[in-house]
């Protein structure tokens, strides 16, 4: 009873929280973009639809650190109101407490998971679309320039121009691989039919220089063609993992997707055991300030590492590592 209680007390601020940082976000995009859309002549259907188009992003921020509001919110009320030194007197375990908050930020989890892999890439998409015909006055061609891949195992595969065709294809132009067995393929043009780059008047150069001729030439590749899109931000979930495997600047926003999610529960966690540690009320809002900026903190960090090729794909998760020790150490020391 005393956990749907807490949960019934957490879910009121919760919903007030996420409109807080959804107004939050929206007034940050506005403003970032209120002189493009004066310059540019922007009509208000447009304005709307960018907003609606960034929807799922809005919710991508605005769940997790709603969430961190709540909590602490909601502990500093029953510590003001003397409602959890009662509780704890009363012999009850601070980590049954936090039973409903972890079983409220797991579902929170899949919920975030499923819009970051789904739901937010399509809108994105539309997003990045709507921003480029209101710059450029016309939709994006979709066409790669100089796209370059190393699939595990194949070597690596250029193209200087592909151009999306129907039915998931992709014309080739200026096309440039390379075998691990130091073999050189070179052709002007050529398909990306399924999982093959099909080259067309090919010409092959081996280890020891010597050129061979291939009217029609398949190299494997193990990806099917996916149109360009502004940001890897603009994938579904399926297609980005699909690319990660030949991409491998793909591999750090597929984690990190992963890693984001996931990052709701380690955020939930360590906001509840702070508010289970304080004892006085007046420092919850601090704690919703300090809990939120270290976590922005360790997520960009971690960004621009990988940027540098100073950490791998995996360091996506840097902030969740480090927010799980700490909420670890600090429920021990709540036992």
């Amino acid at each position: 009873m005393l956990q749907r209680y807490l949960l019934r007390e957490i879910l009121t601020p919760y919903l007030l929280g996420t409109l807080l940082f959804i107004g939050l976000v929206t007034t940050d995009l506005l403003s970032s973009l209120s002189g493009v859309f004066l310059s540019r002549g922007t009509s208000w259907l447009q304005v709307a639809e960018l907003v609606l188009y960034r929807m799922p992003y809005t919710l991508g921020v605005a769940l997790p650190l709603g969430l961190v509001f709540a909590i602490l919110v909601a502990l500093a009320r029953w510590i003001r109101d003397s409602e959890l030194k009662a509780t704890l007197a009363a012999g009850i375990a601070p980590a049954k407490l936090l039973q409903p908050v972890l079983a409220l930020a797991l579902l929170v989890a899949a919920v975030a998971w499923y819009n970051a892999g789904w739901i937010k890439p399509n809108a994105q998409a539309r997003y990045d679309d709507l921003i480029y015909k209101i710059y450029y006055g016309h939709a994006p061609s979709g066409v790669l320039s100089n796209a370059a891949y190393a699939p595990a195992g194949l070597g690596v595969y250029y193209a200087r121009r592909i151009y999306p065709e129907r039915g998931g294809a992709g014309r080739l132009e200026g096309v440039r691989v390379v075998t691990p067995k130091g073999e050189v393929w070179s052709a002007d043009n050529g398909v990306w039919q399924g999982p093959n780059w099909v080259l067309k008047n090919a010409w092959k150069t081996t280890a020891e220089g010597k050129p061979e001729h291939w009217d029609t030439m398949p190299l494997p590749f193990p990806a099917h063609f996916v149109e360009k899109k502004t940001s890897y931000e603009s994938l579904p979930m399926p297609q980005l993992r699909e690319l990660a495997k030949v991409d491998p600047a793909a591999r750090f926003p597929l984690e990190r997707r992963h890693a984001d999610s996931l990052g709701v529960i380690a955020l939930a966690w360590l906001a509840a055991v702070i508010g289970l540690s304080l004892r006085e009320s007046a420092w919850a809002f601090a704690a919703v300030v300090l809990v939120i900026f270290a976590y922005y903190v360790l997520w960009t960090m971690a960004a621009q590492l990988a940027r540098f090729d100073v950490i791998g794909p995996y360091g996506a998760w840097l902030a969740d590592v480090v927010y799980f020790v700490l909420a670890a150490i600090a429920t021990r020391r709540l036992l």
